[in-house]
C-alpha cells in the first residue's frame, strides 16, 4: 500500500474531541484507498478545498468525494485531517511529490478519514504564570514529532476525566527562541483539570506554530525541539522529541 508518509497506525480513544463526520467502512481494506497522509485543510465549499499533504504534496480532492467520505467538513472549522484517498493523476511509479498538484478521490477506511485536534501556541511574558505553575504531566510522547503546513505534530498519551475538559497548549518564552543553534523550543501544557483523571487516550495531536518567530532566524531550516514534564511530583520540562524543520512551515497555507 502507498503512503506519502510513514505513519504508525493510532489509536483514537478521546473521542470527543474529534469533530470530523465520516463514512467509514469497517469492510476488508485490501480493496480500499491506495493513499494515506495527514494534511492541513485550505479553501472551503464555495471555491474548493486544497489538502496539503505533509509530504509536500497538493491534493486537489473531488466535490462528489468529500460529500461522501467527509459530509461534516462542510460545516466545521477542522485545519488538520488524516485522510485516505485515491490519486486521479498518479505518477508511474506511485510516489507524490513536494510541490507537485494531484486530482485525489477521498476513499472510505476505517483507520482515516477523521480529524486532528488542533490546539494554539501561546506566549509567556514569565515563569510565574499558569503555563508553568499549572501544568501538568504528560503520559507519554512519542518522540518522532514532525512539522509541516504551519503545524507540530505529536502522537501523545494523556490522562484525562470523561466529564472534564482539559487545557492543552504549546507554549514559549523568550529564551525558547535559540538563534545561536539555530533551535526552537516549544513547551507542552497540560491540564486535566481534574483530581480524578483515570481515563487514557493517545491521538496525534497538532499544535500551530507562531509564524513571527520566523523572522529570528536566517537559515531555511532550524531544529524544533518539544519539551514536556514527564514525571510525577515534578515541575521540570525535558526533552521529549526533536526534528528538522523548514522556515517556511511556520507559516499554513491560505489556499
Amino acid at each position: 500500500m502507498k503512503t506519502t508518509l510513514k505513519l504508525k497506525t493510532l489509536l483514537l480513544v478521546l473521542a470527543s474531541v474529534f469533530a470530523f463526520s465520516s463514512c467509514l467502512d469497517d469492510s476488508d481494506d485490501s480493496s480500499g484507498p491506495a493513499y494515506f497522509s495527514y494534511v492541513t485543510i485550505a479553501g472551503d465549499q464555495a471555491f474548493g478545498y486544497k489538502f496539503y499533504a505533509d509530504n509536500g504534496a497538493i491534493l486537489i480532492p473531488t466535490s462528489a468525494s468529500i460529500d461522501q467520505v467527509l459530509p461534516g467538513l462542510k460545516n466545521s472549522n477542522v485545519k488538520r485531517a488524516f485522510v485516505s484517498f485515491d490519486v486521479m493523476n498518479a505518477p508511474a511509479d506511485g510516489f507524490l511529490r513536494p510541490g507537485e498538484t494531484y486530482q485525489i478521490v477521498l476513499g472510505s477506511s476505517y483507520y482515516s478519514n477523521y480529524a486532528i485536534p488542533t490546539y494554539q501556541t501561546l506566549y509567556s511574558f514569565e515563569a510565574t504564570d499558569s503555563l508553568h505553575t499549572d501544568n501538568q504531566v504528560i503520559n507519554n510522547v512519542n518522540n518522532n514529532i514532525w512539522a509541516a503546513n504551519g503545524y507540530v505534530n505529536a502522537q501523545m498519551t494523556l490522562n484525562y476525566e470523561q466529564s472534564k475538559t482539559f487545557y492543552l497548549n504549546t507554549y514559549y518564552t523568550d529564551e525558547c527562541i535559540d538563534v545561536d543553534n539555530n533551535t526552537f523550543h516549544l513547551n507542552l501544557y497540560y491540564n486535566s483539570k481534574s483530581s480524578n483523571p483515570y481515563d487514557q487516550g493517545t491521538s496525534v495531536f497538532s499544535f500551530r506554530l507562531p509564524e513571527d518567530i520566523e523572522f529570528n532566524f536566517q537559515s531555511d531550516s532550524i531544529n524544533l525541539v518539544l519539551n514536556a514534564i514527564t514525571n510525577y511530583g515534578d515541575k521540570q520540562l525535558t526533552k521529549v522529541g526533536e526534528c528538522k524543520m523548514a522556515v517556511k512551515d511556520f507559516h499554513a497555507p491560505m489556499y
